[in-house]
């Protein structure tokens, strides 16, 4: 493992990803009503249904009835638009644009980010745009506004955006990335990059170099000498199969062996990581490695260090702090995972909500 000196273009405050919690969790009740879970209380958000719902932790946004825009914070409501063309949202923030205008909501503030806006992105804490003014490409984080790069004609959008991080590729084939506030040279590279971008890293396999790379708050790691299989980052770690098939994750400046059996699948939630291998299902929450069943599931979620999975009676298993409990046994009860709450449908309308190894009916 080998540490390259990188160009700086930009420096700001670094400031890590917020701690994240759940907050809300929106669901209709038997009535039509669009409520939210909020820490064992049900609390009505809108009386008739809403046309679209999407939710985070933090925040839930719809359209009603009436084609209006809503986010609500768990404290109040608030109209952001009654002509919003598309909208997406983050761990606290959401971004709508009317035809060219691009807005975002952070923390209960509106801002206007361009008018002459076209693709745009938004993930846990930034949002990723064009502006087509002045053929740019900008990111929100932070209440700031960075260029990541402008050009003479239509700028290319960035190749992979993470929870506060970009990977992109400016003029002349110089590839970057934005992490956390500060922008990093990467290098002149005329082939296609694969980046995985997450929080605090982006990992890509670097045809240069013939590497396997990491780049992180203020610097660019050669994790492996050679390119490896696949990768995916998440929060302050990135995981990742070597030509010999084990599993691997870098973290802490470390590699850790998750698995040396040919894991066949992984996948990668912040910190949260889970595969199967030789029949058997595992997670790894950052700091341990549990086996969490002796089969493969048919359906399983994962979130902030919650993994819930279909069990083998059909009902619904839950990992949290170490353990994993059986939550339902209701049949192919459809089920959710929003923070570290699980919610079980039990019917049309009715729903259980499991949180802190507590069940609540709504």
């Amino acid at each position: 493992m080998s540490k390259r000196r990188i160009k700086v273009i930009l420096i700001s405050v670094f400031l890590p990803c917020a701690l994240f919690g759940q907050n809300v969790f929106p669901y209709m009740d038997n009535v039509g009503y669009l409520r939210s879970f909020e820490n064992g209380f049900s609390r009505q958000v809108e009386f008739l249904p809403p046309v679209d719902v999407k939710y985070s932790e933090k925040i839930i946004a719809y359209i009603d009835n009436k084609n209006d825009l809503f986010i609500y914070d768990g404290r109040q409501k608030e109209m952001l638009s009654n002509m919003a063309s598309s909208y997406q949202i983050g761990y606290h923030i959401a971004a709508w644009n009317t035809g060219p205008i691009l807005n975002v909501w952070d923390n209960g503030k509106k801002r206007t980010l361009t008018r002459f806006g076209r693709n745009y992105v938004v993930s846990d804490s930034l949002v990723v745009f064009e502006d087509l003014m002045e053929n740019a490409i900008r990111v929100y984080y932070q209440d700031s506004i960075y260029e990541l790069y402008r050009t003479v004609g239509p700028p290319i959008f960035p190749a992979a955006v993470g929870s506060n991080t970009v990977a992109f590729e400016g003029n002349g084939n110089v590839h970057y990335a934005f992490v956390a506030g500060r922008i990093l040279e990467i290098g002149v590279i005329n082939d296609i990059v694969k980046y995985s971008a997450g929080g605090n890293k982006v990992a890509f396999n670097d045809p240069f170099n013939q590497s396997f790379a990491v780049v992180q708050a203020k610097e660019i790691v050669d994790v492996e000498s050679i390119q490896i299989r696949d990768y995916k980052a998440g929060n302050d770690l990135v995981v990742y199969r070597d030509l010999n098939d084990q599993l691997l994750c870098y973290m802490n400046n470390e590699v850790i062996e998750l698995s040396n059996y040919s894991a066949r699948s992984y996948e990668v939630f912040r910190n949260t990581v889970v595969w199967n291998e030789a029949g058997l299902f595992f997670a790894f929450d950052g700091k341990q490695k549990y086996e969490l069943a002796n089969y493969i599931p048919e359906e399983y979620k994962i979130r902030d260090g919650i993994v819930a999975f279909r069990n083998l009676n059909g009902g619904v298993s839950m990992f949290a702090n170490g353990e994993v409990n059986v939550i339902s046994n209701l049949p192919n009860a459809p089920f959710e995972v929003n923070g570290t709450t699980v919610r079980v449908q039990v019917n049309r309308g009715n729903f259980i909500f499991f949180k802190d190894g507590k069940s609540f009916d709504m």
